[in-house]
């Protein structure tokens, strides 16, 4: 499957005209350079810190902020790591062509920008819970067997366990306020 088409999915996936189980997944991705992979990757990591930023500031209930500011920290820091290990590398991100979850993350952007009240945060977790979802699709499925070097590779993999927590706290808080 294409980037472009495992995009499409994901920005379906985030706003409801799929469920996340229908989804087919993408056959694995050998073709994806490093330093594509790397933009990738980050642009992953920064998506969140944008979406949860606005959370962080705008959610009704507590333990929404708490959460949103928890995954801010969280991505800043591996955000650093991962541009440290760049320099590292001495490897430049080159972005992809059409950089996946690209449009949904503008799509949520415009959206959680223009809500406020309970279907803010609402919002923001259905968010969340696609999100993380999609990201760790793309870090197993594309990422992880198209890379080549093994710091990066290994980069890739460790982030995973963070996202799946991730994943499973905007779960948790998504059943508790009825987000869908």
């Amino acid at each position: 499957m294409s980037l472009p088409l495992h995009s499409a999915l994901l920005t379906l996936l985030v706003f409801g005209l799929s469920s996340p189980a229908a989804a087919p997944r993408p056959p694995r991705q050998q073709s994806l350079g490093d330093p594509t992979a790397l933009a990738t990757f980050e642009d992953l990591i920064t998506y969140d810190i944008e979406t949860a930023g606005i959370a962080a500031k705008k959610a009704v209930h507590p333990d929404v902020r708490d959460v949103a500011n928890s995954f801010v920290q969280g991505h800043q820091g591996l955000l650093k790591q991962t541009k440290d290990l760049a320099k590292k590398l001495n490897m430049t991100p080159t972005p992809p062509k059409e950089a996946p979850m690209a449009q949904a993350h503008a799509n949520a952007l415009r959206k959680l920008n223009a809500t406020t009240g309970e279907e803010f945060d609402r919002l923001f977790l259905a968010n969340e819970v696609a999100y993380h979802d999609g990201a760790i699709k793309i870090f197993n499925d594309t990422l992880e067997p198209a890379i080549k070097n093994p710091e990066l590779k290994a980069a890739v993999k460790a982030a995973v366990p963070a996202f799946q927590a991730h994943l499973d706290a905007s779960q948790k808080l998504a059943t508790k306020y009825h987000a869908k």
